[in-house]
């Protein structure tokens, strides 16, 4: 959290403006990935986060005291921000550059090659259609008619 207010660079899955309640996953240019809640319109809690190495944060996991049992309580990253750190970062957040959406043409999405895949001489392959195998019930050998045909 601190890397993405020090001016980390960073891409959202989709703009501020799209969330009024629910998540927001960003990928930073160091390789981390994290999950922010968004309630109501506000910045709320670290849901996740991945490191570039494989390694899991999950909201929960940490606590301050184990040993106190229920009354332990969580430790959660945004929580740990000062009030103008957490400022700071929902402005970020709120100005995020998201992941561009694919391009779509009515309701079909436009491929980036939509030429149709080369063989080795350099010829378009063909794509083969199989049959469908068919159920049993279709076959002429399990037909049983009441009528033999003659």
């Amino acid at each position: 959290m601190l890397d993405v207010l020090a001016g980390e660079a960073f891409l959202a899955d989709k703009p501020w403006s799209e969330i009024w309640w629910g998540r927001m996953q960003l990928d930073l240019s160091s390789g981390w990935r994290l999950q922010i809640n968004i309630d109501r319109d506000r910045l709320g809690a670290l849901m996740w986060a991945r490191s570039p190495d494989g390694r899991n944060w999950e909201y929960g996991c940490q606590r301050d005291d184990w040993t106190l049992g229920p009354d332990s309580r969580i430790v959660e990253p945004v929580a740990l921000l000062e009030p103008e750190q957490r400022q700071q970062l929902e402005w970020l957040l709120r100005e995020a550059i998201c992941w561009p959406a694919p391009l779509t043409s009515s309701k079909r999405v436009i491929l980036a090659s939509p030429m149709e895949p080369f063989d080795k001489r350099g010829r378009r392959r063909r794509r083969q259609q199989r049959g469908r195998p068919m159920p049993f019930w279709h076959r002429a050998d399990a037909v049983s008619h009441p009528h033999p045909r003659p």
